[in-house]
């Protein structure tokens, strides 16, 4: 359905730092989606109809696909808890980061990329 809808947009990455909220809705009438949410995101508030076009949401039909969405859904939520609960701190992270910058084990490109995705932007 995405095909057919969004054609050869090309490819979108989320990380899993980034989503801040999953939607899921079971088809029906109409199809069902699961839609992820994540900070700076316009996500469709138009329903099943409106997640046909947005960016951040995946259509699907049958009842297979809703369990498989379902997974999906699961398994993500896992692993966000994961990550809130780990040890280390945003800061501690990056102070990782700039150590290794500082023995040269990354380049300061590498750096400041990865302190991007630890700050979610």
């Amino acid at each position: 359905m995405g095909f057919l809808n969004q054609g050869l947009k090309g490819k979108k990455d989320v990380y899993f730092h980034n989503i801040t909220s999953i939607q899921i809705k079971k088809p029906g009438f109409a199809v069902g989606y699961i839609q992820f949410s994540i900070p700076g995101g316009n996500e469709s508030q138009g329903g099943a109809f409106g997640s046909l076009n947005d960016e951040n949401t995946i259509s699907f039909i049958g009842n297979d696909n809703y369990e498989k969405a379902l997974k999906i859904k699961e398994y993500i939520e896992k692993k966000i808890k994961s990550k809130h609960s780990g040890s280390s701190s945003t800061a501690e992270e990056i102070e990782k980061l700039h150590s290794l910058m500082g023995k040269g084990i990354i380049s300061k490109k590498e750096f400041e990329a990865k302190k991007k995705q630890v700050l979610g932007i």
